[in-house]
């Protein structure tokens, strides 16, 4: 980590030198950087979690994507400070990003963490809060097989003296005892702010802000931990833009849909918490009468059967793919796990997920939703599909 430090040091002052881009000046996000007015915010994907269809989407400015150039321009910078120092493909990537922000100016910096925080390329960063939204098994080889040391990790990301904002309902307390340890100012779910979810609104309750809101296409337990995390920033907006950003909120992959005739949804789920989350919009389907039919491809390295019993009690009939590359499982090893767990019989397995459309998608009836689902390259899978 002091090695990546010392190249974010070289490729900072590389960057301040090069040419500013004519760009938009800005809207506000959420927080990294101390400027009271509300102005240009940039966000970045972990480099550990892949882009859905082409690498731009990983880094962001007022929501935009950016030309290629500004992207060749930092790898450039990057080739220039890193001297003989290597670097990780994830450390390149966050490196890259920053180099665009101190060139882009902004103000507001929000970066997501990639996997875990302790060691994580991202963390390299002070920031002025830390946020963990849910706590759940995944990448169990690299942050341990229980939640208590999934927690330890995550909380790494936490400083001394800075706020550190918990959305999880159940805390483990391996994250509060390190956050205690090093005097992090904690905001505790379930104390400190609270959430309750209605049938079509959720309540959020902070200090002096008390509301209720429709429910967004996220949980609502990360919607208020990221209006906790602005209220304890002091950069929360109106109630009116708060209803407006939630309204109008779209994130990639997550329960997208991708057809109306026929009903197709895909979603990145690829551990069993996102799976729980995805159960719960199927259920809506589900209820009104609709057959599930899921289509599956997930990588090697996932709790497959964690996630497939997930959704198993809801989903009428199976489609299994294989996903190409280095990580990628069979479909028969999806199978395998499928077998593990009580499911309806009906399954057929194909060799990709475009293979697998271009059976099902010309026999699906109109009272079944098909989700593609499993993992981002999956998704990306999908999308590439109804695109062509």
């Amino acid at each position: 980590m002091a090695e990546v430090e010392k190249v974010a040091t070289r490729v900072a002052k590389t960057a301040a030198t090069a040419k500013k881009p004519v760009a938009k000046k800005p809207v506000a996000k959420t927080a990294a950087a101390k400027k009271p007015a509300a102005k240009t915010t940039a966000t970045k994907k972990p480099a550990a979690k892949t882009h859905l269809t082409h690498y731009n989407e990983r880094v962001r400015v007022n929501g935009q994507e950016l030309s290629d150039q500004y992207h060749v321009d930092a790898f450039h910078l990057l080739e220039q400070g890193r001297k003989d120092t290597a670097l990780t493909y994830f450390e390149y990537g966050t490196l890259a990003a920053l180099a665009i922000f101190k060139r882009c100016e902004v103000d507001y910096v929000l970066l997501e963490v990639g996997l875990g925080g302790r060691y994580d390329a991202t963390n390299i960063v002070t920031p002025f809060a830390s946020v963990i939204t849910t706590i759940d098994l995944d990448h169990k080889e690299y942050l341990g097989d229980t939640r208590e040391l999934v927690a330890y990790d995550k909380a790494g990301i936490f400083r001394e003296n800075t706020p550190a904002i918990i959305g999880d309902l159940n805390i483990p307390h391996t994250m509060t005892d390190y956050g205690d340890e090093i005097n992090a100012k904690m905001v505790l779910s379930g104390s400190d702010f609270i959430f309750k979810e209605h049938a079509d609104t959720f309540s959020w309750q902070h200090q002096q802000y008390n509301l209720e809101l429709a429910k967004p296409a996220i949980p609502s337990q990360n919607a208020a931990t990221a209006l906790t995390t602005l209220s304890v920033l002091n950069l929360l907006p109106s109630e009116s833009v708060i209803k407006a950003c939630l309204a109008n909120l779209v994130v990639e992959g997550r329960f997208e849909q991708l057809s109306d005739q026929p009903l197709v949804y895909t979603d990145v789920a690829h551990n069993p918490e996102s799976a729980r989350y995805l159960a719960s919009k199927l259920l809506s389907y589900k209820d009104k009468g609709f057959k599930i039919h899921a289509l599956v491809a997930m990588l090697a390295d996932k709790d497959k059967a964690g996630v497939l019993k997930e959704v198993s009690h809801l989903v009428d009939q199976w489609s299994l793919a294989s996903l190409n590359g280095p990580r990628g499982d069979s479909a028969s090893n999806l199978q395998n796990a499928l077998q593990s767990i009580p499911h309806n019989d009906i399954k057929h397995s194909y060799n990709s997920v475009a293979a697998a459309l271009d059976v099902i998608l010309p026999t699906q009836q109109n009272d079944t939703v098909l989700i593609v689902f499993g993992s981002f390259f999956t998704v990306a899978g999908a999308i590439d599909y109804f695109k062509k």
